[in-house]
């Protein structure tokens, strides 16, 4: 099996020659745009060998008239790809696409409306960990934030076809707002999942590599059951699904297993996390999964390491 046939595969829940893998991370900010960011993709899988590449997107939503109160939401338009910014990430997703595409599948990620709509709102004392309007008004004035969701909307969707119109296979979504911490569950219901599910059906026909990528800890997983892709990913090490039981709640393929941010992939050697990668396939079994992380992994982490785990699903 080749990459595209492989990954295709353990979607579709068909046998497999060996459990497909795919890992990202962050590059440093002097490769995280223009040229230098092809250039580190093109390293990064040259140095990895892995099995589903991501373009990672550090155009992160904004909006120049800053949202101080809730009326100001009202101001919000979408933005339009070509003309925008936006454009410059679809750029790196065709160089990355035209060098690479023919060897590996390749998915664009998009950042979700909630946390987009929190990029283009945020003030530099706020962190989406901490106090920011965005949660603040979704909390207590949903109403007026409706238009910025509905510009947000729009324009990822655009965002999202014109990554896939430049070559990518597939879209990596990060969905956020369903944590138990941060809203309740009428707010996300009424305010955030009908946003994401929007962008994930106009997507649906579009593409047979939708990997749905529920971002942040102690999420209302099952809130996420009938959202639309092919693959999910969650953080099984920060919330009470492990891979089993998230395999009975959403019925597709998952991508996942390691931890991101502690364990064997960032305290471990090359051997041990081969170990680990062949006792977790051992266990878990070899359909409908691509070996991962919860989510992305540290930025100074050696090559080696995911290069390692890639190495050792493939012994399998």
């Amino acid at each position: 099996m080749n990459k595209h046939e492989r990954v295709r595969a353990a979607i579709r829940g068909e046998e497999v020659d060996h459990v497909p893998a795919g890992f990202w991370l962050h590059f440093p900010k002097e490769m995280a745009f223009g040229e230098a960011a092809v250039d580190a993709h093109l390293d990064f899988y040259r140095e990895t060998d892995v099995d589903l590449l991501k373009v990672m997107n550090e155009h992160l939503y904004r909006v120049e008239s800053p949202v101080r109160t809730p009326a100001d939401w009202a101001r919000w338009r979408p933005l339009k790809v070509k003309t925008s910014y936006l454009q410059k990430q679809v750029d790196i997703v065709k160089a990355v696409t035209d060098r690479l595409g023919g060897e590996v599948p390749i998915i664009a990620t998009i950042h979700g409306v909630f946390i987009s709509t929190f990029h283009g709102s945020k003030l530099p004392e706020e962190t989406i960990f901490g106090h920011n309007l965005a949660t603040e008004h979704l909390r207590h004035s949903p109403e007026s934030v409706v238009p910025a969701l509905n510009a947000v909307t729009e324009t990822l969707i655009e965002w999202s076809l014109a990554c896939l119109e430049a070559g990518a296979d597939g879209i990596y979504y990060g969905a956020q707002g369903g944590e138990e911490h941060r809203f309740s569950e009428d707010i996300f219901l009424n305010y955030v999942k009908p946003y994401d599910l929007k962008v994930l059906e106009a997507l649906r026909d579009k593409t047979d590599l939708l990997c749905l990528h529920i971002c942040k800890d102690r999420t209302r997983l099952p809130l996420y059951k009938d959202f639309s892709a092919d693959v999910v990913n969650w953080a099984i090490h920060e919330g009470k699904y492990d891979l089993k039981e998230g395999r009975k709640l959403f019925e597709i393929a998952l991508l996942g297993g390691l931890d991101d941010r502690s364990g064997v992939m960032v305290d471990g050697g090359e051997g041990e996390i081969a170990a680990e990668v062949r006792s977790l396939i051992s266990e878990f079994g070899k359909t409908s999964f691509i070996l991962g992380a919860d989510c992305t992994l540290p930025t100074e982490m050696p090559l080696g390491k995911i290069r390692a785990a890639v190495s050792a699903a493939r012994s399998l």
